[in-house]
């Protein structure tokens, strides 16, 4: 029966189709009328057949009128009948009881909102293909037939229902519709599977009211008069921007910015920086005046167009570009940009002037040689200051440019360092020594530069490692004491060789105690 309302609905809603006036649902043609048909699938209780998930799936047909509130917005009032049913099979029951289902006439009046994604802000208005959304609520009329209990249901409840649909545009007034509908029933009886004492099957499944759903396929056309422009006339325009006279607030736009005006006909300044569109060489930026109505970001007098660094202050001399050290080379070229240089180097300093750039320059404040690595022989020496260990002294190059160490304190130096003793098998140097290294500690105040390397050594006696050890402490006394003299520490170097280096032959005691010393070598 279902079958033979839906065909019906189909024809007639076909013809009226071919006699509609052709006029697309706009302003000036606010109101729509669709009719379609479809199917209608059950959910609740007894389980869910929605998209098509479980037979049976039974007809349905359907009306709709719209009317045109904004872009955006239709109001509208729907309704819709046919059949929803469901046949499932409870195992935990026994027979008759366990084949539960139902088979229902149903029927709803439902008003609402529709929103449509045309609208000019997610989608053209002219758009062909689109989509819209709805959300309405009116009432439910059900008459269902429902298995294994002796009568039927009638009943009427609220009902809400959403749904989402895609509209494609034949003409101007008639468009194709598929949608589907999801409808809440405030009521949960007419499936047969209440928890009510009319309905004895008890079973707590679902505490949710019956739903079904309603998938279509319509076809719909616009009519009436409303206060829009009429379609195929054209409004009044004196000054041809394309606004009619009625919304112009600015009807004598000069040529020039007739095809740049806004939705009031006035000249447009998109982004709003004084600068009209029509002069503006950015119109969706904003600009200075100056130039066009494009920008300058970084504010250095280079538009951003024509600017190389547009968000770093620059000079108009290197296109917008910084020369931060003020040197005359640019950042981007300058291979030294925070210090003052020369082109020859890539800005790179060369601050004593001597062709050899500072950061290869081992003598960056004096003027020198190449051979010097940019050091001079300020001692005349013949050893570069890079090198020159005393290059205020002129030396030799076999001490790296310092003084030959006289023959007569070399000897002064033995002759101190055999007077330096300690006390039998310990590190502690007994008094009587001081004044040999008193007079150590002189001379190396006056050999400034020179280093020393403070050597000791024992005879064969006892235990080797234990030799070496004393030896090494003993050294270390050494150099501590000339520490305290004034000495530093970095000019010193205490090695103990324990019995490795003997001097005489340890099988006397007279070979054992020239053995048993302290070594003292001055250089550079």
């Amino acid at each position: 029966m279902m079958r033979r309302y839906l065909q019906g609905f189909l024809i007639t809603g076909l013809s009226v189709l071919v006699t509609a006036p052709a006029f697309g649902q706009t302003a000036y043609k606010p109101m729509g009328l669709e009719i379609n048909g479809g199917w209608r699938e059950y959910m609740g209780d007894l389980g869910s057949a929605l998209f098509f998930a479980k037979k049976p799936i039974y007809n349905g047909v359907g009306v709709q009128f719209g009317y045109y509130l904004s872009p955006s917005f239709d109001a509208v009032v729907r309704g819709s009948g046919g059949d929803v049913g469901f046949y499932s099979t409870i195992h935990e029951r026994n027979d008759p009881w366990k084949y539960a289902g139902f088979k229902a006439n149903t029927f709803e009046l439902v008003g609402g909102l529709r929103y449509k994604f045309n609208n000019g802000y997610i989608l053209p208005e002219d758009a062909k293909l689109s989509a819209y959304a709805h959300a309405g609520w009116g009432g439910f009329y059900v008459h269902s037939r429902i298995n294994n209990i002796p009568k039927n249901y009638t009943g009427f409840s609220g009902l809400w229902n959403v749904g989402l649909g895609i509209n494609y545009q034949l003409t101007d007034a008639i468009s194709l519709r598929v949608s589907s509908v999801f409808n809440y029933t405030h009521n949960d009886i007419w499936d047969g599977e209440a928890r009510t004492p009319d309905y004895s099957i008890i079973h707590g499944r679902s505490k949710m009211f019956d739903a079904y759903m309603y998938h279509s396929i319509g076809v719909a056309f616009s009519f009436g008069t409303g206060s829009g422009p009429q379609p195929g006339k054209r409004a009044p325009d004196s000054d041809e921007d394309g606004v009619p006279n009625k919304y112009d607030k600015c009807a004598n736009t000069p040529e020039k910015y007739r095809n740049h005006v806004d939705s009031v006909g006035c000249p447009a300044d998109t982004d709003r920086d004084s600068v009209l569109d029509a002069d503006d060489a950015c119109p969706t930026v904003p600009g200075l005046p100056k130039f066009n109505g494009c920008p300058d970001s970084d504010g250095d007098g280079v538009e951003d167009k024509l600017d190389q660094c547009p968000s770093v202050k620059g000079s108009p001399a290197f296109n917008g570009c910084p020369d931060t050290d003020g040197d005359g080379i640019e950042d981007r070229k300058d291979e030294c940009p925070a210090q003052a240089g020369v082109a020859m180097f890539n800005g790179c300093p060369d601050t004593d002037g001597d062709g050899i750039e500072d950061r290869k320059d081992k003598c960056p404040a004096k003027a020198g040689a190449v051979a010097g690595e940019g050091c001079p022989d300020s001692d005349g020496d013949g050893v570069y200051d890079n090198t020159d260990v005393c290059p205020d002294k002129n030396g030799t190059i076999a001490n790296k440019g310092c003084p030959e160490i006289r023959q007569e304190v070399r000897a002064q130096i033995a002759l101190a360092a055999k007077g330096i003793n300690f006390e039998t098998n310990s590190d502690v140097i007994v008094s009587q020594s001081f004044e040999n290294l008193d007079k150590l500690a002189a001379i190396l105040k006056e050999y400034a530069e020179a280093k020393a390397v403070i050597e000791g050594h024992t005879d064969n006696a006892g235990n080797a490692d234990a030799n070496k050890d004393l030896s090494q402490r003993r050294a270390n006394a050494v150099k501590n004491y000339l520490v305290s003299q004034g000495i530093a520490e970095s000019r010193l170097a205490a090695i103990g060789y324990g019995q490795e280096r003997p001097i005489a032959d340890n099988r006397t005691a007279a070979g054992r105690a020239k053995n048993r010393r302290v070594d003292f070598l001055l250089n550079y």
